[in-house]
């Protein structure tokens, strides 16, 4: 059964403002506890808030804190909330504001931005003794502030950046009641538990090491697995959907990205140049422009429009130290990735069918349309510096995709600012089984690098034109999608996609033999199975299945030696009973080629 979603939260909400005077709460009591802390910043987010403090003090004092300092913070935050103090607003000189925040340089940075900027300055009081520098909204006092909860603490870069100093950030929440409260931890308890990076340990999925660096991830056997599935079942969709298969370097001179205009507007999210025979060389941050030349490495003609160029393509991005995140975030990233060049005429229809795409993707693993969302990313116009290209071509592209999210059906939200350097596009968003957002994939119809790469085809009437090109992976990184998919099923994948999926338990020593036999066949039928030949109890070892979450367990006893049958067990302690083996074989093996979500 699903579990209650978390409704996203809009800025200047009712609930976003509740929770962003308790973020100045909590900030107000963490100062009364800690004397000498220094605030650093903090929002309120979606699901509830979080602070970021520096620990040490002036006078070289280091605060230690950590969660078993929550109950204390809780009980004086409760303290602040029952005296009702009154939150005000007040528009102040800088210089004023400079006395305020004496001997926090965190708050003097902000100040310097706000001086550059020429912005006006607010600060909020609550009560008499607490101020921070905000442009609000707030309650009108602390006593509007509902039910909260304090949830985890971590270490924070201030502003994202490894550069800077490393500050405590704390993480909280808040609603209206406690019954939304309760529900919402409950929540959160079942998704700690479906934690993809906990998961990925406890079932041997994939793992980090220090020698090799952040944020890139080392598969194991049974993680490689899942990842091959995954290809697989991308590489034989795509086959079906008319792309053919293409391979590009891992590496690219500058000039390619000189001419997509990745350097410079890309440039910090790319790793230093190598110097390789006099020419700067960057390892690849994306396929596209490679792809372009592939394109281009020939004269095409309208008949050989649209035409899908696909690629496993292995990228590698800089993400800062402080925003890596398990799988989530990382700097290697393996994508099923494609690029469509089409005529301008049939742009629209090739943008429908790649939104087509995503959802077949999606209803195989039991996603329906209230499980995912499309944000449609766009300029922010105040700021057109950022962005590359004619306005012209840029409205073009938004309306083609806005005509074609809408023929599809389904749901979307603008998101001003939210744009690529070279055009709008568009990001899917789905809903795991626990309520948590991911953002899976990004999508674009782009009518600036066809300038730029000159991508033209002849067409009917002889003249020359100039192609649209389609950007798009509906997976996006297999290695956030799978970080999705770990953390929807529990680990419990469907049967096609778990590393093993059958594991074969002997009760005795006396029926090891039938036991190797099972398995051998088993193998040789192509399902991926184990033997547990250990001399523990039959207790044990489905109990050691069951944590590894096997979808099948065959248990191998005297009577199924001597009838030559097994007994079947699912991971949901359900008992299927007695069977054949060739029964069984025919179960799972139509289990997997149907890509079922039942076992």
């Amino acid at each position: 059964m699903r579990n209650k979603k978390v409704k996203p939260v809009k800025k200047n909400e009712g609930l976003w403002t509740m929770r962003h005077s308790t973020e100045h709460v909590l900030t107000q009591a963490m100062l009364k506890l800690f004397p000498g802390l220094k605030m650093a910043m903090g929002p309120a987010t979606d699901e509830g808030f979080y602070f970021d403090f520096d620990p040490s003090t002036n006078s070289g004092h280091v605060y230690k804190i950590s969660e078993e300092d929550f109950p204390k913070i809780e009980s004086e935050m409760q303290r602040i909330i029952k005296a009702n103090l009154p939150i005000k607003r007040k528009v102040i000189p800088i210089k004023n504001a400079r006395a305020l925040f004496k001997g926090n340089e965190y708050k003097q940075e902000w100040l310097d931005e706000i001086e550059n900027k020429g912005e006006k300055l607010t600060v909020f009081w609550t009560g008499k003794e607490f101020v921070d520098l905000c442009v609000g909204p707030h309650v009108a006092s602390t006593g509007k502030i509902g039910p909260l909860k304090l949830l985890s603490i971590a270490g924070a870069y201030w502003r994202g950046s490894e550069k800077n100093k490393m500050l405590v950030r704390i993480y909280g929440t808040a609603f209206p009641s406690k019954k939304e409260l309760d529900e919402y931890l409950q929540i959160q308890k079942e998704a700690k538990n479906r934690d993809h990076r906990k998961l990925g340990r406890d079932l041997d999925l994939f793992t980090f090491a220090e020698e090799v660096g952040p944020g890139l991830p080392l598969w194991t056997p049974k993680g490689t697995i899942i990842q091959q599935e995954l290809r697989n079942w991308a590489e034989e969709t795509e086959k079906k959907w008319g792309y053919v298969r293409v391979r590009t370097p891992h590496i690219a001179k500058h000039t390619l990205y000189e001419i997509s205009g990745h350097l410079p507007y890309y440039k910090d999210n790319m790793y230093s140049p190598m110097d390789i025979d006099g020419e700067d060389y960057y390892l690849k941050g994306m396929n596209c422009p490679h792809h372009h030349m592939i394109y281009k490495s020939s004269p095409k003609s309208y008949r050989d429009l649209p035409l899908r160029y696909a690629e496993y393509g292995e990228v590698y991005r800089y993400e800062q130290s402080g925003t890596l995140f398990g799988l989530m975030r990382v700097r290697f990233i393996q994508q099923n990735d494609a690029h469509i060049y089409c005529a301008m005429e049939d742009a629209e229809k090739e943008f429908l069918d790649v939104l087509k795409l995503h959802e077949y993707y999606y209803n195989i693993i039991g996603l329906t349309r209230d499980d995912y969302h499309i944000v449609m990313g766009l300029p922010d116009e105040k700021k057109r510096d950022k962005y590359h290209g004619d306005k012209s071509l840029w409205d073009k592209a938004e309306d083609m995709m806005r005509q074609a999210i809408k023929k599809s059906g389904i749901k979307w939200v603008d998101d001003i600012g939210g744009a690529a350097f070279y055009g709008p596009k568009i990001d899917f968003n789905i809903t795991s089984s626990v309520g948590r957002v991911f953002g899976i994939s990004t999508n674009q119809l782009d009518l600036y690098m066809p300038e730029r790469f000159n991508l033209t085809y002849t067409d009917k009437d002889g003249s020359e034109k100039l192609t649209a090109v389609i950007h798009r992976a509906p997976l996006g990184s297999h290695e956030r999608f799978i970080g999705f998919l770990i953390e929807h099923f529990g680990g419990a994948f469907p049967v096609w996609l778990t590393p093993v999926q059958v594991k074969v338990l002997p009760v005795t020593e006396k029926t090891l033999e039938y036991a190797r036999e099972i398995t051998k066949r088993l193998d040789n039928e192509g399902i991926r199975v184990e033997l547990n030949d250990r001399n523990e109890t039959l207790q044990a070892k489905i109990r050691d299945a069951q944590l590894e979450k096997i979808p099948y367990m065959l248990i191998i006893g005297n009577k199924e030696q001597k009838a030559k049958n097994i007994t079947v067990r699912l991971r949901s302690k359900k008992d299927l009973g007695w069977m054949s083996l060739g029964k069984f074989v025919e179960r799972v093996k139509d289990k997997i080629e149907k890509k079922s979500l039942i076992l």
